[in-house]
């Protein structure tokens, strides 16, 4: 039996009806940039998050970027950041002119703690870089601990949550992801759990400064037709993309209770396993998103070889963590024991809504036969 990481076909077969409709009046209408569709879209996400404003652009990096630079964040500012991630927040940060500041990570959660946060502060004081803001991703769909919202607060730095993976999630206080501290961003890449046809972002905030400012900076920071207030880029969510976003958001509850579902399933159909760690759920009210389902053991690769020799896509969720990878090598950042013992042993098994019961019995009968052979 073959089972995919994730089947995007399955998935958008079941929308394709509504979501070819939307694109078509998108033609008929030829408003292709911003406009009424992108305009309707941003007030459904900020709705869904909370706030006041919901600000689309071009991708889930650029929603990083810019709103580090709407909070004025730049050259010689330092941005904490955890060490396992994918690379767009440290990304995001050095391209703001800014010194990524990496922390380590919660054993647990996989996500950064205030103690690795703290650390990180430290190192970088002693260090004389001033960190200026804390950048928490929200790491295969469970938000960051609450704790650095207070943190923030108390030490006057600006907060930006990376919630790329994790739309549909709640944090501990039974907010929606994206709506802590001073502003948080999304990616519609489209394996993502609401995913466009292409690439797509935005960034959500309470604030109307860093929402003014952000909008300016996605259209080359003109402050009216042909002048420009500072140097922005051309970072603007495509009509098109808005239009198959609002035609799948009626989906997204459903499609989040499924793969809460199959993660419950997981759990229970693999707990017990010898040299197995499974991800643990949240307590409510919070809701884990369930991006992605990463397990971890000693045996990996081997666990990963069988798998995928039984026909089942099993992908490895990072294999070099931020602080070693090749572009960061001139911080000289030091060990970050977690997060490197986390990039020898996770990997991710498949999850998506579109999972069948006899494809998922598959995968755990796998992982079982393997660790009953060891």
């Amino acid at each position: 039996m073959r089972v995919p990481l994730f089947d995007l076909a399955a998935q958008e077969q079941a929308v394709a009806g509504d979501v070819l409709a939307a694109v078509a009046d998108v033609g008929k209408s030829a408003r292709f940039i911003l406009g009424p569709r992108v305009e309707e879209f941003e007030r459904w996400l900020a709705a869904h998050c909370g706030v006041a404003h919901a600000v689309g652009v071009a991708s889930g990096s650029d929603a990083l970027e810019l709103t580090l630079r709407a909070l004025g964040i730049g050259a010689g500012d330092g941005v904490v950041t955890p060490a396992l991630s994918f690379v767009a927040a440290a990304e995001a940060i050095a391209a703001t002119g800014a010194r990524p500041v990496f922390c380590d990570v919660d054993p647990d959660t996989m996500n950064a703690s205030e103690r690795t946060v703290r650390e990180a502060m430290d190192r970088a004081g002693k260090a004389g870089v001033r960190v200026r803001a804390l950048l928490p991703v929200d790491l295969f769909g469970r938000c960051a601990p609450l704790a650095l919202e207070s943190l923030a607060a108390q030490e006057g730095l600006a907060l930006v949550a990376d919630a790329a993976q994790a739309i549909g999630a709640r944090d501990e206080g039974g907010r929606a992801s994206g709506a802590v501290g001073d502003a948080g961003c999304f990616s519609f890449f489209p394996t993502k759990n609401l995913g466009a046809w292409g690439d797509g972002g935005a960034i959500v905030t309470r604030r109307d400064d860093v929402a003014s400012r952000a909008r300016r900076l996605r259209a080359h920071g003109a402050i009216e037709p042909y002048v420009h207030g500072e140097l922005g880029k051309n970072s603007r969510l495509d009509a098109l993309q808005a239009a198959v976003l609002l035609a799948k958001a009626p989906h997204l509850a459903s499609w989040q209770d499924a793969r809460s579902r199959i993660a419950r399933r997981y759990q229970a159909g693999l707990a017990g396993l010898p040299l197995l760690k499974l991800p643990t759920s949240p307590e409510p009210p919070a809701v884990h998103a369930w991006h992605a389902f990463v397990v971890r053991s000693p045996r990996r690769d081997a666990l990963v070889a069988a798998l995928r020799e039984g026909g089942i896509e099993a992908r490895v969720y990072y294999p070099v963590p931020l602080h070693r990878q090749p572009c960061f090598a001139s911080l000289g950042e030091p060990p970050h024991p977690v997060a490197e013992e986390i990039c020898r042993t996770a990997l991710a098994l498949p999850i998506f809504p579109a999972l069948r019961d006899e494809q998922q019995g598959y995968v755990i009968e796998r992982v079982a036969a393997f660790f009953g052979d060891a």
